[in-house]
């Protein structure tokens, strides 16, 4: 039995190891802005408050009623913007919505949200997060510019 237990200890520290790697690589979504939906209009747009930072990924997190989205208008600080088609209904119990930017990473400006209206009980509220690229990757990035 003695001779047991060192493996059973190294087996115990490496899983120790491995599983504080994988919380050293979690990741931190930065809020980006929101908007209200009031019901009516049809659209709504996210002016973006981090303009510093290029992002990899975006996240739509919606609280209240659920709203029936069409697409969404994702405008980069350069002028150029990218179409996303949804065509889904994202409700607050889905609590995360998200969409992959193209490239390695980008500034953003803004982002438009084309919906449906619908007589919502609960006035939608939709937040955006980002996912930055890693700073030694963005520097990189900004520097091709």
């Amino acid at each position: 039995m003695v001779r047991n237990r060192p493996p059973i200890l190294i087996a115990s520290l490496m899983t120790l190891v491995f599983t504080a790697c994988l919380f050293a690589h979690g990741q931190v979504w930065d809020f980006l802005g929101y908007t209200q939906i009031d019901g009516r209009l049809d659209h709504g747009k996210i002016e973006i408050s981090r303009r510093d930072c290029l992002f990899r990924t975006i996240q739509l997190r919606i609280t209240g009623d659920a709203i029936f989205f069409d697409h969404l208008v994702v405008h980069f600080d350069n002028g150029t913007y990218q179409n996303v088609i949804i065509i889904d209904r994202i409700s607050s119990e889905q609590e995360e919505y998200v969409i992959n930017l193209p490239g390695g990473g980008r500034a953003l400006e803004s982002v438009e949200l084309f919906y449906f209206k619908e007589p919502w009980q609960h006035n939608p509220r939709v937040s955006l997060y980002g996912l930055r690229l890693p700073d030694r990757k963005a520097n990189s990035i900004e520097s091709e510019r």
